[in-house]
């Protein structure tokens, strides 16, 4: 019975640390350069171009079909 009551204290106790971690840990991938080992930032690449909308086939002219032929 003692061995019991013991094993389910360490048990929340353990959960309360491994909680407590994941709150204060900040998560996310860490990407390093291969040559140096130095941490590498944040890409500020442009922004995606808009969607286009997809047209039909069948609302396309013949010279429109004969040219993508």
């Amino acid at each position: 019975m003692l061995f019991a009551i013991i094993f389910l204290v360490a048990f929340v106790i353990l959960g309360g640390v491994a909680l407590y971690l994941a709150r204060t840990i900040e998560h996310g991938e860490a990407r390093f350069d291969s040559e140096t080992g130095k941490v590498l930032g944040d890409d500020q690449s442009e922004p995606p171009k808009p969607p286009v909308a997809a047209r039909r086939m069948d609302n396309k002219d013949e010279n429109e079909r004969n040219e993508n032929a």
